[in-house]
């Protein structure tokens, strides 16, 4: 049997006690029980009566020991893991500020309510140089003898609190000179390739101030045309009416390009503007229906400026834009009212008529190719002068005449048939079957006409046997040449006119014409006579008129003249009156009347017609008459 000894518990208590002293394994003591601190106890090396058995986690150290408060000292005094707990942090870096040194970091490290205290403030901004980051003030902010460092960053010598409006760009800064157009506003003014204005660089060209298919003013704009041979931006540009005015305000440039346009309206919405795209939107401006004006004015110089009147002078739209002729289209041209018109294509094909952001349309009371017509007078292309009304149809596809169809004219073709040596009174046979059509369009319908005869001729058109007939004569009265010409119909358009010479000459001899006035003719009547004073006496009326047919085509020409003029005359008339209703016919009417009755006899009145003839070649026959009788009896 072995007998523990007091040595060996002893030994045992020690290698118990070492056994728990590793830090996370000592025992927690009760702060409130008192500690007996047995100086004759080996194990407490401190001597402040707890062992490090028993939590004492600086056995050497007397003033540390669990359960004592907390000094701030950067020690952990009590034993719990922490150092100086429950002390001020004010930057919270886990030192509490009473251990603490202030640091240059923008904090209070010490807790004194200073921060950054003792390091240098070039700018006295409060803010010490080392934390301090440089801002565009003029000072040095971060103390590093350099000011406004990294705020001049096109190196043009112009930081951005210095007014360098574009720090990326080193042709632009206060008082450097505008470039021409190169988009950039150099010289910082707020506008952007902006000339020294002298007017007229640019010309309102186009004004919509009476819209129908929206409300005024929603559809109202107006559009500009560079005449300047440059681009121009127009930002800070005034618009003006009446003592109305907006000024162009300043953002990307509004640059006008050289010899184009831009349209600026008070409402850039095309779902309620009428479907105009709008460049730019102004405000504060509406546009007179009657009369108002507009201008544009720039550093007190006025660009340009228009002036409508009701009519007066200028047109008066209504649902079409006031139209500046484009052939016009140059500095002043549109202070000339009759260079304006009312334009009348709609520019998307419906609701209101104009051509906004586009060359202007023709104005339709100028003939711009000189072929005599206006589109008002219904040249339907006035860009052609083979296009107008009554032009004729020679382009294929082409409506010449502007009848609203596109045909071939017909041509005619005109010539005649005739011995090869044609005299004076033969019958010339003109032909114009030959005439064709070349799209067989209608039937052709023919018109000739006699546009020249020699001298002495009396032959008209109406001498043509039918001068609407293919194939008409006529027959020559007088040598020389006659000119005929002949233009075809097809229904639709007519031909050119086409013109022929038949040339005449002379009979080598001429007879003379025989006249042959006809047969002598006997007429008569009867009229009842009434008795006067019981038969001593008798009252008779006169005869009632008669009407004899004249036949003088009997009369005859040796050498066969196509025609003859006829002349008759009253050569007797008795006492009877005559009348003859064509004297110059072959065949006339004559009327006689007057012829008294006398009771119980028979009164005979004889009219003696003479009849002459000329030949064509002027020779004239001798009389021939004819003896009408008119019988008057009374009963």
């Amino acid at each position: 049997m072995i007998k523990r000894t007091a040595t060996a518990v002893f030994v045992t208590s020690i290698l118990i006690a070492l056994s728990g002293c590793k830090g996370d394994d000592v025992a927690a003591v009760d702060s409130e029980d008192p500690i007996v601190v047995d100086s004759a106890n080996p194990l407490d090396g401190d001597g402040d009566g707890v062992t490090a058995a028993d939590g004492d986690c600086d056995d050497n150290d007397a003033e540390i020991y669990p359960g004592r408060a907390e000094d701030c000292n950067g020690i952990d005094d009590n034993c719990n893991s922490l150092a100086d707990e429950g002390f001020g942090d004010a930057d919270g870096d886990s030192i509490a500020d009473c251990m603490d040194v202030e640091d240059c970091d923008g904090l209070d490290n010490d807790g004194d309510g200073g921060v950054d205290e003792g390091f240098a403030d070039s700018d006295n901004d409060g803010v010490a140089d080392c934390v301090g980051s440089e801002t565009c003030d003029g000072l040095d902010n971060d103390g590093d003898s350099l000011i406004d460092e990294g705020y001049d960053v096109d190196g043009d010598g112009y930081t951005q609190c210095q007014d360098d409006c574009d720090d990326n760009e080193a042709e632009a800064y206060p008082g450097h000179s505008e470039i021409d157009a190169d988009g950039i506003d150099n010289d910082c003014d707020g506008s952007v390739d902006e000339l020294p204005w002298s007017g007229g660089e640019l010309v309102i060209n186009e004004i919509m101030n009476n819209p129908q298919g929206v409300t005024d003013p929603n559809g109202e704009w107006f559009e500009l045309y560079n005449s300047s041979g440059a681009d121009l931006a127009i930002d800070g540009i005034t618009i003006q009416s009446g003592s109305q005015t907006h000024t162009v305000l300043p953002g990307d440039p509004l640059v006008v390009p050289a010899g184009g346009f831009v349209v600026l309206g008070s409402n850039a919405d095309t779902k309620t503007n009428g479907n105009v795209e709008v460049d730019y939107e102004y405000s504060g401006i509406t546009l007179s229906n009657e009369s108002d004006d507009l201008s544009l004015v720039a550093d007190g110089v006025v660009i340009d400026i228009v002036t409508w009147d009701d009519g007066a002078t200028m047109p008066d739209p209504d649902g079409g834009s006031l139209n500046l002729e484009p052939d016009v289209l140059a500095l002043g041209a549109n202070d000339v009212p009759g260079n304006w018109c009312t334009a009348l294509d709609p520019w998307d094909g419906r609701g209101d008529a104009g051509s906004p952001g586009t060359g202007n349309e023709l104005c339709s009371t100028f003939d711009h190719d000189g072929d005599g017509y206006t589109r008002d007078q219904g040249d339907c292309d006035d860009t052609s002068s083979t296009v107008y009304p009554g032009a004729p149809e020679l382009e294929a596809g082409v409506d010449n005449d502007c009848d609203g169809y596109a045909e071939l004219m017909p041509v005619a073709v005109a010539s005649y048939e005739a011995s090869s040596s044609l005299e004076s009174c033969d019958e010339l046979a003109l032909v114009g079957s030959g005439s064709y059509d070349p799209d067989s369009s209608g039937v052709l319908t023919y018109e000739w006409e006699l546009t020249s005869a020699p001298s002495g001729s009396v032959a008209t058109t109406s001498d043509l046997s039918d001068y609407t007939a293919a194939d008409p004569t006529f027959t020559p009265d007088v040598s020389g040449s006659y000119v005929f010409t002949l233009t075809v119909s097809d229904g639709g358009t007519v031909s050119y006119p086409v013109s022929m010479v038949a040339t005449v000459v002379a009979a080598p001899d001429n007879a003379t014409p025989v006249a042959e006035a006809g047969s002598d003719d006997s007429y008569s009547e009867s009229v009842t006579c009434q008795s006067i004073s019981y038969g001593a006496s008798y009252d008779c009326d006169d005869c009632g008129e008669n009407e004899y047919e004249l036949d003088g085509s009997g009369s005859s020409d040796a050498n066969s003249d196509y025609w003859m003029t006829y002349a008759w005359s009253v050569s007797d008339a008795d006492s009877a009156t005559v009348s003859i209703d064509d004297s110059t016919s072959a065949t006339p009417t004559v009327t006689v009347s007057g012829v008294s009755a006398t009771y119980g006899s028979t009164t005979t009145a004889s009219v003696v017609m003479a009849l002459s003839v000329t030949d064509c070649y002027g020779a004239t026959s001798s009389e021939d008459t004819v003896t009408l009788s008119y019988n008057c009896t009374g009963s």
